[in-house]
């Protein structure tokens, strides 16, 4: 008489032990510094991507097209950095090669993506990325949505944050702002648009910085003057006011041309100079 199979002999492991069956202290080791190098990575991109926005800024240099393709350019490398981590990581784990494979080669991210997120979410995903690439609205646009005007402060993936006037933030869907009639007042020719920001120091008067500004602006030769120039309080905190010019000039050659003229007149005003 035959006997039947033992069914405890017979039966699969579960994945959870076959893991830790085959766990090693070098797969331990080697996860824990991919992770580690990923934390660092993505610190270094990070601080990297804000040194060169501070820099631009500080020399009046800083387009808002440059701003919103550097914010989606730094996502998206600390997205592949940790992906990469992610998915070498698993690959020490013979259970989970598949899963790691198909996270490097991009084939199961999709489906990942589509089987986990709502459909508001991948949508709000792609219109994002249409918004960053496209730029119908870019950081530093001063923009008119559902009746609230305020200054476009940060482009995600999922969603835009819109700075009103008394200081509240609005947060929109990116779907919501790729399908709906936005009204954007800083838009009126992208090259010809001339933006300086001057940052006052606690001890100085940004009044008068200002109306210096705005006559520098008034008084220069390639000012389109359909649209009058416009200076914005941008920031008030302790390390001062930062003010915004905004003026849209003949070409985009003028454009630049007045951003140095208004840096210009600023510093005198800002620093003036002692006998």
């Amino acid at each position: 008489m035959l006997s039947s199979p033992d069914p405890a002999a017979t039966e699969k492991p579960s994945l959870w032990l076959a893991l830790t069956t085959d766990l090693k202290p070098r797969h331990v080791i080697t996860v824990l510094t991919l992770l580690a190098v990923a934390w660092v990575l993505t610190r270094a991109i990070n601080i990297g991507f804000k040194r060169v926005l501070e820099r631009d800024r500080k020399r009046g240099t800083l387009n808002p097209e440059t701003a919103t393709q550097l914010a989606l350019t730094r996502r998206l490398l600390n997205i592949g950095v940790w992906i990469t981590a992610i998915a070498i990581g698993l690959s020490q784990f013979d259970e989970l090669k598949i899963i790691s494979t198909s996270l490097l080669a991009s084939a199961g991210l999709s489906g990942l993506i589509v089987g986990f997120a709502a459909r508001g979410t991948l949508g709000n995903t792609i219109a994002g990325l249409t918004l960053s690439i496209t730029q119908p609205i870019r950081i530093g646009d001063e923009v008119e949505i559902r009746g609230e005007r305020g200054v476009i402060e940060d482009i995600h993936f999922t969603f835009t944050v819109l700075r009103l006037g008394d200081g509240r933030r609005l947060i929109v869907p990116n779907e919501t702002l790729a399908t709906e009639v936005i009204k954007n007042a800083t838009m009126g020719g992208v090259t010809r648009v001339a933006r300086a920001e001057v940052l006052v120091p606690p001890a100085g008067s940004p009044e008068s910085v200002r109306s210096e500004l705005i006559a520098v602006a008034n008084e220069y030769e390639g000012l389109d003057r359909s649209a009058p120039p416009e200076v914005y309080y941008v920031r008030i905190d302790e390390k001062g006011t930062l003010l915004r010019l905004v003026a849209t000039c003949t070409d985009n050659q003028a454009a630049d041309r007045l951003v140095q003229k208004a840096l210009a007149r600023a510093a005198r005003v800002v620093f003036p100079r002692t006998a």
